[in-house]
């Protein structure tokens, strides 16, 4: 029941204070009738002042509502023609139309405006048969075109109120419109942001243990060895300590990397070939597997390119290492204008897909060729090594 009688006020200022300027120009009319007549019209005065009451609040509920309440409108118009305020009668159907143009949409405001002129029509000629037989017939031509011209008036009238407040109305509605784009472009860029921030921690997180995993998995294999030749071969042993030692501060210099990386842009890097080749030579060294390479790159690659080849083959040595048991590592890595591919593969002892695509090493590696809208595969089976192929599109990265 509340949602039917909803109303609401005028939502354009200036149309209301223009119909109470009109509204005020008819009770002008009813002062000079005071003062030429010797008595006040209260009836017209009251006619008046409930338009402009009803003018406050217009309804926004049902379409009965609006109905009954633009019949009421046009009835109270109607009862002064009937008491003979004729004079009034086109600026008050006036005021009509321009509040249906806020009560309707487009069909219905036309609906309104094409009643409020039958009805004018309808007037003028119930006005014009009962004055004709007063008027003298060398004055009827002008008395018929002075008629005409007025109902003509009264149709340009009506034409130029639907355009100029259907063009307010268009107008206000394109503001609201693009009130509620900028709010819904902020709340996006509040998304966005956070977004962003969790996509930034998630890469230093992938750094983090892409870097410093290798790093400690190699130590950790260095100071197991050391640990063991420590009574049969305390020469060796010491060397493997020196190794542990160096692998310690690669570890040290690649955290403080790491937290440089959240303070300013990356240094420039070596050429990606030197890098796999450093992170090879750590590999073989803590290790003993051989592992062989093949680079073809060919022209220089975009920086997330290069960074995103080298963590992949960290994070694939350091899984390597840590897990599969191999003796025998290849790395193929080949670029064309179009895209960059990748492959790593072992003979070591393979895993379970289903049980282990879970780790945070493999889910890093995905997530890094998802955000350049590569490929990722990853082809393995327990004790059938395991082979992982990266394409990363270069035209997408480009742009």
């Amino acid at each position: 029941m509340i949602s039917i009688l909803k109303f609401q006020p005028n939502p354009i200022r200036l149309l209301l204070y223009t119909e109470w300027v009109m509204l005020a120009s008819c009770a002008s009319l009813a002062v000079m009738e005071l003062l030429d007549l010797g008595y006040l019209p209260v009836q017209h005065i009251l006619i008046l002042a409930l338009l402009g009451l009803m003018g406050l609040r217009l309804p926004s509920g049902s379409t009965s509502v609006k109905v009954l309440y633009t019949t009421i409108e046009v009835g109270l118009v109607f009862y002064g023609t009937v008491l003979g305020y004729l004079h009034i009668l086109p600026t008050l159907y006036l005021i009509v139309v321009i509040r249906s143009c806020f009560i309707f949409e487009l069909p219905g405001r036309w609906i309104v405006a094409s009643l409020s002129f039958i009805l004018f029509t309808l007037h003028q000629v119930q006005y014009v048969k009962s004055i004709t037989p007063l008027v003298m017939p060398e004055g009827l031509h002008r008395f018929w075109m002075h008629q005409l011209s007025e109902l003509l008036m009264f149709a340009l009238g009506l034409l130029f109120v639907m355009q100029f407040v259907n063009t307010l109305i268009a107008e206000r509605r394109m503001q609201q419109q693009l009130a509620l784009a900028h709010e819904q472009l902020r709340e996006y860029a509040l998304q966005i942001e956070d977004y962003a921030a969790v996509q930034e921690r998630n890469r230093i997180a992938r750094d983090i243990h892409d870097s410093l995993g290798q790093a400690l998995t190699a130590l950790n294999i260095q100071l197991q060895t050391a640990a063991k030749l420590w009574q049969v071969n305390p020469e060796q042993a010491k060397s493997f300590l020196k190794q542990a030692q160096r692998l310690g501060e690669t570890a040290i210099k690649e955290v403080r990397q790491s937290v440089s990386a959240l303070r300013v842009d990356a240094p420039e890097e070596k050429p990606l070939a030197a890098e796999i080749a450093s992170l090879v030579e750590d590999c073989r060294q803590a290790t003993g597997i051989s592992i062989s390479t093949r680079i073809n790159l060919g022209a220089t690659l975009p920086s997330p390119v290069v960074k995103t080849l080298y963590r992949l083959v960290q994070e694939a040595l350091t899984n390597i290492c840590k897990h599969a048991q191999a003796t025998e590592v290849q790395i193929q890595l080949d670029a064309t204008p179009e895209q960059v591919s990748l492959t790593v593969e072992d003979n070591g002892r393979g895993f379970n897909c289903d049980s282990k695509t879970t780790g945070f090493g493999l889910q890093g590696m995905r997530e890094r060729v998802a955000a350049l809208q590569g490929n990722f595969q990853l082809k393995t089976e327990p004790g059938a090594g395991c082979r992982i192929t990266v394409e990363l599109p270069l035209r997408e990265v480009a742009k």
